[in-house]
């Protein structure tokens, strides 16, 4: 199929079509325009357009090109002949490259120098940009990920217990205490806590100061309860009438000497056979409640003078209080945590117990707070109580609270109040 030649003008230096240049006739391998001379085999003569006579006129073959001036014969004859008489080189190989008869068309070949910033025409296309953003979201959601797995999967570990495990939760002193998970809070302020809870069980625990504590807490009543007893409220107090005396159901006294009762799907025995929490207290007589209660729960009170010491076991449950979180993990049961996760006393309107005490904070306590806890200290502690304590609590109650958080997850406080105590004090608990 025929194609558009082109050749070129060599006055305007333009490219014309061999049918604009007027006439034109081939002869051998060449191209004639405007009547021209017959270009050789593999050379063009071309004139600058139509009329009579020669014109300046470009011709070449091998990759020699030759003008001349009107009237010149540009091309030696004979294929691959160089410029003829009266013409010289005018143009640069590469602008244009015959390739011979019927082997192909006019190829143009460009290049290019710089002229100078906006002197041009020519444009440059930016380079293909790529869109990061995406795949940096992405990124940045993942990395978010990551960090919340990390969280509530690091800091919150839960631990798969053996089939028939039991935990124990232990009560003693002032009151010392051990997780089921094996921590060792303490709970120096006076007031009411969780020792257990969840939907099914309720377990509350009151702690008073002694003064053989010098203001610091003890384990002075406790208090079962919960639907899975029915709701029924049990209640064991010390001995002392002082610290209330007595063991109670519902409000009504019941036990007043050894002896076993129901109620609620659990069974009470009262005696004075059982193992130690404190060792300590082998020297005094042994007043023993054990309860057996629903979902295998086992809660056992050592009755003293003025305090109670404690053994709770039970499997594994989602529990929380002071007896911790049972998730097997140690290191969330501080006394803080306890408190963030559940608060840091009962609210009213939970209460257990049947009879109200009202709460101290002794000149001991006081003393130990400004020389022992920094104001930064005090300060974040307050926040957190007013935070966690229920909405009517008084300032004993928060400064109760702030003791606590100071010094809840030191064992032995009470060796630091001795040093505030005064001298009738430490004669009246025998230290003087």
């Amino acid at each position: 199929q025929p194609q558009q030649q082109f050749v070129l003008d060599a006055r305007t230096g333009q490219m014309v079509p061999v049918a604009a240049a007027g006439g034109a006739a081939a002869g051998g391998g060449g191209v004639v325009a405007g009547g021209a001379a017959p270009a050789p085999a593999g050379g063009v003569v071309v004139s600058g357009g139509a009329g009579a006579g020669a014109a300046p006129g470009c011709c070449g073959a091998g990759g020699a090109v030759c003008c001349g001036p009107a009237g010149a014969v540009c091309c030696s004859t004979g294929t691959g002949g160089g410029c003829g008489a009266g013409c010289s080189g005018g143009l640069q190989t590469g602008a244009m490259m015959y390739v011979g008869s019927s082997k192909g068309d006019w190829i143009t070949e460009t290049t290019y120098r710089y002229v100078g910033t906006n002197k041009g025409d020519l444009m440059f296309a930016a380079p293909v940009q790529r869109n990061w953003l995406p795949c940096c979201l992405a990124l940045l959601g993942l990395l978010l990920l990551g960090l919340l797995l990390f969280f509530f999967i690091g800091f919150t570990t839960t631990t798969t217990f053996a089939a028939g495990h039991i935990g124990t939760c232990l009560f003693w002193g002032d009151p010392h205490v051990q997780t089921f998970d094996g921590a060792r809070p303490s709970f120096y302020g006076d007031g009411e806590y969780w020792i257990v809870k969840n939907d099914n069980i309720k377990i509350q625990g009151r702690y008073m100061g002694t003064k053989y504590t010098l203001g610091l807490a003890s384990t002075q009543k406790v208090a079962v309860s919960g639907p899975f007893i029915g709701n029924h409220k049990i209640e064991v107090e010390p001995m002392q009438k002082e610290y209330g005396g007595a063991i109670l159901v519902d409000g009504v006294e019941v036990l007043p000497e050894f002896g076993s009762l129901s109620v609620g799907g659990a069974i009470i025995k009262y005696d004075d056979s059982g193992e130690l929490v404190d060792q300590a207290t082998s020297r005094w007589a042994k007043h023993i409640v054990h309860m057996d209660l629903p979902e295998d729960v086992s809660l056992t009170v050592y009755r003293w003078g003025n305090y109670l010491d404690l053994k709770i076991t039970m499997p594994p449950k989602d529990v929380d209080g002071s007896c911790g979180n049972f998730n097997g993990n140690v290191d969330d049961d501080t006394t803080q945590a306890i408190f963030d996760r559940i608060g840091a006393r009962v609210p009213a309107t939970d209460m257990l117990f049947s009879r109200g005490a009202s709460a101290q904070f002794t000149p001991e306590e006081k003393e130990m707070l400004q020389k022992y806890c920094s104001s930064a200290i005090v300060a974040e502690a307050k926040l957190h109580c007013v935070k966690e304590l229920p909405a009517d609590v008084n300032e004993v109650g928060i400064n109760a609270c702030i003791f606590d958080q100071c010094f809840g997850m030191n064992e032995h406080a009470l060796q630091t109040a001795k040093q505030f105590a005064s001298e009738e004090e430490r004669r009246s608990i025998g230290l003087a």
